[in-house]
Order: structure tokens, then sequence, then C-alpha cells
């Protein structure tokens, strides 16, 4: 089940979201927060706000930093997820080194999949065997995909691993992907969609679609919340 936030603008949207995960930070009381980031272009908006008007006011010494999804790219590339949050919002907010666990995307996939699942099934806290994030911020493309989980390959999305490698349709590039079951144990999970072109996938997503793998993974969650201005 998914409630809808429609709001007249993206900044309102990431403005409202901000808020919502701010609340579940201080819910959390004294304990990390573990949080999952998306990439993407959609995001940089969300980014920037908490760089510029929430950079005194989020809790940064809480939390501890993991990405859903990373393009099998060096750091520096122009497609690093990493990258752009790390110009928008990392080198601009007070996170040290210990707070930040990137996935490296420059190193052999599969590799790196093992070696990320095993480093986030250690630091997060388990149930039902999946590591549990307290937030997970997911995004939607313009075919359905979300964690560079793509149409067709709902076999991926419940997948027993926690991050698995795939490939991007057409281009055949590789990705490092968090699958659907650590997705659905998360605390609190968060869509930040936007955008005129979003409009006709948003809407077959929140039916539940299972031919879009966002569909799949919303029709599944106990619990979720979209923030959009596509609606």
């Amino acid at each position: 089940m998914v409630k809808i936030n429609n709001y007249l603008s993206s900044k309102e949207a990431a403005c409202a979201l901000t808020k919502a995960v701010l609340e579940q930070i201080e819910h959390s009381g004294n304990k990390i927060f573990h949080i999952a980031l998306s990439g993407g272009n959609t995001p940089a908006t969300l980014f920037r706000l908490w760089a510029e008007d929430f950079r005194d006011i989020i809790p940064w010494k809480k939390l501890q930093i993991y990405w859903v999804d990373e393009r099998c790219v060096p750091s520096d590339h122009p497609d690093s997820n990493f990258g752009m949050t790390k110009k928008i919002l990392l080198d601009k907010v007070p996170l040290s080194e210990m707070q930040i666990h990137r996935i490296h995307g420059e190193e052999e996939p599969q590799n790196e999949a093992k070696r990320y699942s095993a480093l986030v099934e250690r630091l997060l806290p388990e149930k039902n065997t999946f590591p549990v994030f307290d937030s997970v911020l997911l995004g939607i493309g313009i075919d359905g995909h979300t964690s560079s989980l793509f149409p067709g390959q709902n076999s991926l999305i419940i997948s027993p691993d926690t991050y698995i490698v795939n490939e991007e349709p057409g281009s055949g590039r590789h990705r490092i992907a968090l699958t659907g079951l650590p997705i659905l144990h998360a605390r609190s999970v968060f869509f930040f969609v936007t955008g005129e072109d979003k409009k006709e996938i948003l809407r077959k997503a929140i039916k539940g679609d299972d031919s879009c793998p966002a569909g799949y993974i919303i029709a599944r969650l106990e619990e979720a919340e979209l923030f959009t201005d596509s609606i």
C-alpha cells in the first residue's frame, strides 16, 4: 500500500519528503539511522535541498549512508550515482568518511556486489535473514524500473541476495542493485518521482502492475509513501 502525496512542484515534493525522513530519524531516538539513497537525475533536487535549506536541520551524526544502486563506472565518471551525490550533497555537509558506504562501481561487478552485500548485512540489523534499512529512497524510471531492476526482471527482484549485478536493457551496461526483498523489509520506503514524463508510468506503478518493477514492489509493500508533482 502506498500513500500518495502530490505537490505543485518538485521542490515542494522534495521538501515534504525531507520532513518525512526527518520524522523517521526523530522516531529512531539515539540509534544510528541507516539510509539507502537512489541515483539518477531526480534525486539531485532532493540532495540539493538537503545541502542548502536543511543543512543545519538534518542530524548528520546519526546517519549511515548507503546506495540503492550504482552504475559500474569509476566514482568520477559522469554516470556515477555516488559521484553525483558527492558533488551535490556529501561535499557540503558534515559527514565523515566512516558514515559513507559507497558501491565501488570501478571494481569487478560480481565481486563488488558480494562485497557490498556482506558489508550491508554486517552493519545493519537483521529480520528474516535480510538486512533492515531504516529508510530506502527510491525513484521510478519512465520504463517503470526502480533500483536498477528493469521490466522483465522480476526474478531478480525476489533474489535471495542483498545486491545483484544487472544489465541495463539496450546498452548492456552493468549495474549493481539492491534487490526487492531487502526493500520490502525496510522500516520506511519513500518514492520520489517528478516530471511530466513520469505521469503514465506512475499511474501504472501505483496500481501495483507487476509488469513494471516499481509496481511489483509497491503492490507488496505493507506501507510506503510517494512524493510527486506528476499526478
